[in-house]
């Protein structure tokens, strides 16, 4: 009874996974910055640094709904514990090399992919026990709030990557990285979380058809299901961003590094206040309604955004992009939390894990091919009209706009 009157600045465990995961997220920010940047100077080529993304989407796509299955089977706090301290010694790995100066741009895509493996177990592990550290009514706040950290993350993260790849080169950056994920692990050693269904493994049998309850639970909610669909057709126009915003600071606003941490930068800064205003909010009639409405204004600002020739500008529209981009992910996040049972969270969000994020890879495919034939302004406004129609869309979905 106690856990459900506390406020989260009094939920001890809570803050404690907060903070650790905050951490990571910082490190993360960085070495995102590092790794893009690298590639891009390495090759020159936007194929080659859209790999990163591939390598980045392909485990969750195929390794993330039995990920799900393990996690509603295992000890959650074990699987963030240990993912968490496995990537720690992956970027160690991956700094020494480059510390030695031996480090192959294919050995990149292996550190990157292997690093997505891990969080393919560790994203719906931490998703699914969010609903065990805090009660119902704090499902807003608490999300908004790894939103805030989002923010505050990437503002001084993805700004101090930039800094850093300009200065003291790349390796600083994943060294600092992996010191991130072990405090992250770490920190884990000290709260308990309780995983409401714990048993063994079985064989791969039982798991398939754990992993196929994921996606049946998915599939037999109408509402969820076309709001997956609809979460899949906008992270596959957004894929290639990391790509097109490198692309942009160096072809259109002839920045370096630097600009392409101010842009992604901006972004965060939205987030941020995205955040604050969704936890200051707290409460959202209609939350189906409120994310397509933030879809069609992040439509709406990508196109602008495709126009802009001014840094200065191009910022201040990803700020306003990412207040709206975070009101979609909380919201989408809360959906989630309140509307599938806790033993089923583990397999319900990496079955929409992967069904949103199944067509990122091909997206990252493509739009290498795409920009030889069109300029990166022109795939931008494309995309950001395409989000708009999508968003338009769904208000015609029956039942989208009641969730």
């Amino acid at each position: 009874m106690m856990a459900q009157t506390k406020s989260l600045w009094r939920n001890r465990d809570f803050l404690i996974v907060w903070g650790g995961q905050s951490i990571s997220m910082f490190g993360s920010r960085v070495s995102y910055i590092a790794w893009y940047w690298w590639v891009l100077e390495k090759t020159n080529s936007a194929a080659a640094v859209a790999m990163i993304g591939i390598a980045t989407a392909l485990p969750s796509l195929i390794l993330g709904p039995i990920a799900g299955a393990c996690v509603d089977r295992m000890d959650r706090r074990k699987v963030m514990l240990w993912t968490d301290l496995i990537n720690a010694l992956l970027f160690v790995g991956a700094a020494l090399l480059l510390f030695l100066d031996i480090l192959q741009v294919w050995q990149a895509y292996l550190f990157a992919a292997a690093s997505a493996t891990a969080m393919a177990f560790h994203r719906p592990a931490l998703q699914s026990s969010i609903p065990n550290l805090v009660p119902e009514e704090q499902l807003t706040r608490a999300n908004s709030m790894y939103q805030i950290s989002r923010g505050v993350c990437g503002i001084v993260g993805l700004s101090l990557g930039g800094i850093l790849v300009g200065f003291i080169g790349v390796a600083p950056t994943l060294w600092l990285d992996a010191f991130t994920f072990a405090v992250a692990g770490v920190s884990l050693l000290l709260v308990a979380i309780a995983s409401p269904r714990m048993s063994r493994l079985g064989s791969w049998r039982i798991i398939l058809q754990d992993t196929a309850s994921g996606f049946r639970f998915l599939f037999s909610r109408k509402n969820l299901f076309y709001l997956v669909m609809l979460f899949a057709l906008i992270n596959f126009l957004l894929a290639p961003m990391g790509v097109l915003f490198s692309l942009m600071s160096k072809d259109v606003f002839h920045t370096g590094s630097e600009g392409f941490g101010a842009l992604n930068s901006a972004i965060s800064v939205g987030v941020l206040l995205g955040g604050f205003l969704t936890a200051f909010l707290k409460k959202f009639r209609k939350q189906g309604l409120w994310i397509l409405v933030g879809l069609v204004a992040v439509g709406v600002l990508l196109t602008l955004f495709g126009y802009s020739t001014s840094l200065t500008l191009a910022m201040a529209i990803l700020a306003v992009m990412g207040i709206f981009v975070t009101m979609i992910n909380i919201l989408e996040s809360v959906i989630f939390q309140t509307r599938v049972p806790n033993e089923l969270q583990g397999r319900a969000f990496a079955a929409q894990f992967a069904v949103c994020d199944g067509l990122q890879p091909l997206s990252l495919g493509l739009i290498g091919g795409i920009l030889t034939f069109v300029s990166t302004p022109t795939v931008l406004i494309a995309s950001g009209v395409s989000i708009v129609l999508a968003g338009l869309a769904g208000f015609a979905v029956k039942g989208l706009k009641e969730l």
